[in-house]
């Protein structure tokens, strides 16, 4: 795999990331400019994780059975066209909905890159390849809140929608120039909705595929707790400016980059599972003191090393649940890649809501993220059982 294919499958991975985080720091701004609330402007992050969640569930088996390149491709054009939309949207609802268009466009980009990476690597190459794609991808995070911030006063957020319909036609060039298929016709499975169904069957019925499945998931979810109630924990709860806001974001970020590039430095030295477990037991501990602390107090000065201990981990979580899960059904990486996207975004579509509930937000989030972090160690463990079984 070269550094070429991986960069650009970087780029399409973080698909996700740059949809998700550019126009956070302007969540606000959307309630007042289309007269709407806060629950409704929260739900466009909620489309969007949805859209994510089935794209994925319906490309990935397809792609088992049509090979990854042309629907690549598709991903990136209706993630492309969703955008515009979403630019020109006059009300909420059309906002909603071209959230949740330009999550399927998205979604078919996330699933195809993460499948491309078992089709040429397998074992620790796997891993460190997974490790490698999550470090360049954490570009996206860091960049994105910053950008957004420093031009959501001079170009509003319909500007940073028009910036993202950008960024999709780069990420469409990618799709149509740099990634090749991977996916021999050889390899491919059967071309019909019974043979979808059995892919799908054949990665469920793998028990330590669905454990590691899970520790992902719910690992994403503990940071879509952060993500979506850290613009009104910041901004409304701290009362801080939106400059303010992207730069703790944006920190954060780094320490997910720092994460994962310390994970692509541990695997050569040890078992990517033990890391794994490491890290979730790590993440809980810090999880569960950010949870007591905000019952006391909000002071930026404790709240923001809590929140950069608590984000720096999940990177390697992702990046080693990816590989031991998708390791596990190399025959069916599409299938497989799809059912830990789909759970992955759907998750985070539901959690979102319910970070707007309370009159506490960081006590929601810190609640949140205890309990999506418990479910993400329960799946490893599960995980190590059934391979040691």
């Amino acid at each position: 795999m070269t550094t070429g294919l991986l960069f650009g499958l970087a780029l399409l991975s973080a698909a996700a990331p740059l949809a998700t985080d550019l126009y956070l720091p302007a969540l606000p701004n959307i309630v007042g400019s289309l007269d709407t609330t806060q629950a409704m402007v929260q739900l466009t992050l909620s489309g969007f994780m949805l859209g994510l969640a089935v794209g994925q569930l319906i490309i990935g088996p397809i792609s088992d059975s049509l090979g990854r390149k042309k629907l690549l491709v598709g991903g990136a054009v209706i993630a492309l066209i969703a955008s515009v939309i979403a630019a020109m949207a006059p009300t909420i609802e059309v906002l909603i909905l071209a959230r949740l268009l330009q999550g399927l466009g998205s979604g078919a980009c996330v699933v195809l890159a993460r499948a491309v990476v078992p089709d040429l690597a397998a074992g620790r190459k796997a891993a460190k390849a997974f490790s490698l794609l999550m470090t360049i991808q954490g570009i996206a995070p860091v960049a994105a809140p910053v950008v957004g911030g420093l031009l959501l006063d001079p170009i509003g957020w319909r500007g940073l929608f028009w910036l993202l319909a950008g960024i999709n036609v780069v990420q469409l060039l990618v799709a149509l120039v740099v990634v090749r298929e991977s996916l021999p016709k050889a390899e491919r499975a059967e071309v019909t909705v019974r043979g979808i169904l059995a892919n799908y069957l054949y990665v469920l019925k793998n028990p330590a595929y669905r454990g590691y499945t899970i520790s992902f998931a719910f690992g994403f979810a503990a940071m879509f707790c952060y993500i979506s109630a850290s613009p009104f924990v910041v901004q409304t709860q701290m009362g801080m400016s939106v400059g303010t806001f992207t730069l703790v974001f944006a920190a954060n970020a780094v320490g997910l980059v720092a994460g994962n590039m310390l994970n692509s430095r541990l695997i050569d030295r040890y078992d990517p599972h033990a890391i794994l477990r490491a890290a979730q037991l790590f993440l809980l501990v810090v999880t569960v003191v950010l949870l007591i602390v905000v019952n006391f107090t909000i002071s930026p000065w404790v709240i923001f090393p809590l929140l950069f201990l608590s984000v720096s981990p999940i990177g390697i979580i992702l990046g080693n649940s990816t590989a031991l899960g998708t390791g596990e059904v190399r025959e069916r990486a599409g299938s497989g890649s799809a059912v830990m996207g789909f759970l992955q975004f759907a998750l985070g579509a539901a959690v979102s809501p319910f970070m707007g509930l309370g009159a506490n937000a960081a006590l929601t989030m810190a609640f949140g993220m205890v309990a999506c972090v418990l479910v993400s160690l329960a799946g490893q463990v599960y995980a190590g059982r059934r391979i040691l079984g």
